[in-house]
């Protein structure tokens, strides 16, 4: 299916299913640079950050516009693996 490491598809697993501890701003940059490696990955980041929200109980904190400009800006390739130590 992709290119990704076993290990950050974990963390893609985590990240849909609202599991993903730690999400911070450059959290959800290196879980974005993941989902650019697969197919429908910018609609997978807006379920993502839907179901996420959702589950902290702050549903309006989610933002289509927000989510679409983040993602043009993002920088290219996989980040490393060591960003999701810690905390997933």
């Amino acid at each position: 299916m992709t290119d990704v490491p076993r290990r950050l598809q974990q963390v893609v697993d985590l990240f849909l299913a609202g599991k993903l501890e730690g999400l911070n701003h450059a959290r959800h940059v290196a879980v974005a640079r993941i989902l650019q490696h697969y197919p429908y990955g910018k609609e997978l980041m807006h379920l993502g950050l839907q179901i996420s929200a959702t589950r902290a109980g702050v549903p309006e904190k989610y933002s289509q516009e927000i989510t679409d400009r983040c993602w043009a800006e993002l920088p290219a390739g996989l980040p490393e693996e060591s960003e999701f130590e810690g905390g997933s």
